[in-house]
This record gives structure tokens, C-alpha cells and sequence, in this order.
């Protein structure tokens, strides 16, 4: 078995959709945006807070607790609350003790970052806060990342390429980079085709964080 064969079957290699496929989603997607999107809870979400984050991670070694903070409590939903749950003020205090270690560790790169966070500060259950702290570091490069987008970007693969085996669960590097991919070519397509009504990278990323919900949902009621 030569290394590429071995790579695919680890599920190293995940191919992003072709442009005949990319355009397929699109017009999939295209009908049922604003419907989904609509639904994203903008008020447990808050984007002054998104964006005002986004900016301290611009310099990383400038990244105070305070920041680490708030960024990781806007990931896991927990603004405004009074009781955050033990699990996460855990990983938020070692998260704030480490960082300055961690920042001063980082190679520049998102795969070779990826590994400084998640060998440093990573773990079994971690890996959806590892990736976001990864695209606080690579906005440009690294998508936000979590079960319910995952999952509606697998769904909408399957649904255009027969025979897509899909991961019910990222865990992975390579699953941050499939959610790249993705976004990338139905983004890409789209503008090629319908340039009119392409939505933002933000907006397709409410999608399917709505869309993955609802397909979970769903599933849940079968």
C-alpha cells in the first residue's frame, strides 16, 4: 500500500466538492439561506464580541485573560450567564494560565499551529475549542468548526456524491480543512454563477450551523 493509499484510508484526504458539485449545493442551499441563517441566535452570539476578539487575536502574545475569556464563553454560549459549567471554567483557567507558553510556542501556520494548541493545551474533548482558537489565530484560512456545520457539510457532500462516507463527529485536522474546502468551492461557485445573490462566509456559516441543528433535530424526532 503505497503512503497516499494509506493516508485515504485513515481518512487523511478528504477531496472538496468539484465545480459541477459545488454548484449543485449552491442551488440546494440557495432556496433555503435566509430561512436557516434567520434562525442563528444572534443575541447568545454576539458579534461585537466575535469581532472584538478576532481583533486581540491578531497579535497573539497580546491575548489577555480577559480575552481568553470572553472568546471561549461567546464559543460555548455562555455570555450573560451566572453559572458556567465546571468543564469549562476548568478549561478557560488553564487555557489562561498556559496561553503566554502556548502563543510564544506558535510556528505561524494553521496545521503546524493546530498541533502547538493541541499538544499543549488539547485533549480528548477538546478538539471544537482547540479549532476555534485556531480560527481566531487564521481567520482568513480556518473556518469556525463544530458538530452542527460538520454535520450539515456531510449531509449536503452525501447528497451530491454517491458513496460519501461521513464522520458523525471533527476530530481532526483534516476535518477542519473539509470545512474549508467547502465553504471555498460552494462560495467560489456560486459567485461564478449566481453572483447576485452569493452570500458572505459568515452567512454560509450560519447555514449550516442552522441547517446541522435541524438535521439533528430531526433525527432525533425519527
Amino acid at each position: 500500500m503505497s503512503a497516499c493509499e494509506r493516508r485515504e484510508k485513515h481518512g487523511l484526504i478528504q477531496h472538496p466538492p468539484s465545480e459541477a458539485e459545488a454548484w449543485e449545493i449552491a442551488k440546494a442551499i440557495r432556496p433555503q439561506l435566509a430561512e436557516y441563517a434567520d434562525q442563528y441566535p444572534i443575541k447568545k452570539y454576539l458579534p461585537a464580541v466575535y469581532q472584538r476578539v478576532g481583533r486581540e487575536f491578531r497579535q497573539p502574545t497580546e491575548v489577555g485573560p480577559g480575552t481568553l475569556r470572553e472568546a471561549l464563553l461567546w464559543k460555548y454560549g455562555h455570555l450573560g450567564k451566572s453559572a458556567i459549567p465546571r468543564a469549562h471554567e476548568l478549561l478557560i483557567s488553564q487555557l489562561q494560565r498556559d496561553w503566554p507558553t502556548v502563543a510564544a510556542a506558535l510556528r505561524g501556520a494553521p496545521e503546524d499551529d493546530f498541533r502547538v494548541l493541541d499538544l499543549r493545551v488539547g485533549g480528548k474533548t477538546r478538539f471544537i475549542t482547540i479549532a476555534f482558537l485556531l480560527h481566531l489565530l487564521h481567520p482568513g484560512e480556518v473556518p469556525l468548526i463544530d458538530q452542527h456545520n460538520y454535520r450539515a457539510v456531510n449531509a449536503l457532500l452525501a447528497a451530491s456524491r454517491p458513496g460519501w462516507r461521513s464522520r458523525t463527529q471533527p476530530s481532526r485536522y483534516a476535518d477542519i480543512t473539509l470545512v474549508a474546502a467547502f465553504m471555498k468551492a460552494v462560495l467560489t461557485a456560486w459567485r461564478r454563477r449566481a453572483p447576485a445573490s452569493v452570500p458572505s462566509d459568515r452567512e454560509l456559516d450560519k447555514f449550516l450551523m442552522m441547517y446541522g441543528k435541524s438535521i439533528k433535530s430531526n433525527e432525533q424526532c425519527g
